[in-house]
């Protein structure tokens, strides 16, 4: 449990130094869970210094840091049609991926994806479970 965006923040940076280029992270959790807090915080844990940003109109964000690529996707806007052509497999094993909303895309996951499911327990509560695909 996360009574403050700061504890999830510093659990993010702890997390951080687990992942390696390659690894997968699904963030899964409804709007305003903290899906890219938890990403800024990975990407800051790396040595981004600009401030990860949600990537929903862009869908991926690449940050360089000293630890490697960081793809960072969100598929919340997408329809199923723009799911399938999504060349998501291309990021596989290039960098660091952590994808928002990963439920949207579960079965073209790796099956060494991270899944962190989050939810929203109070209007500054959050709840975290980190699960192996």
């Amino acid at each position: 449990m996360f009574n403050a965006p700061s504890e999830m923040e510093s659990w993010g940076r702890r997390f951080a130094r687990t992942l390696k280029k390659g690894d997968v992270v699904a963030l899964v959790g409804e709007l305003g869970s903290g899906k890219t807090t938890l990403a800024r915080s990975i990407a800051a844990a790396w040595g981004y210094k600009r401030g990860a940003i949600s990537p929903t109109f862009a869908l991926a964000n690449e940050y360089q840091t000293k630890r490697g690529t960081i793809y960072h996707m969100d598929m919340y806007r997408l329809s199923p049609r723009e799911i399938a052509l999504f060349p998501l497999e291309d990021y596989w094993g290039r960098g660091l991926c952590l994808i928002e909303w990963a439920d949207r895309v579960r079965g073209r996951l790796p099956v060494s994806a991270i899944e962190v499911r989050l939810r929203i327990a109070g209007p500054e509560r959050r709840t975290l479970t980190l699960l192996k695909k």
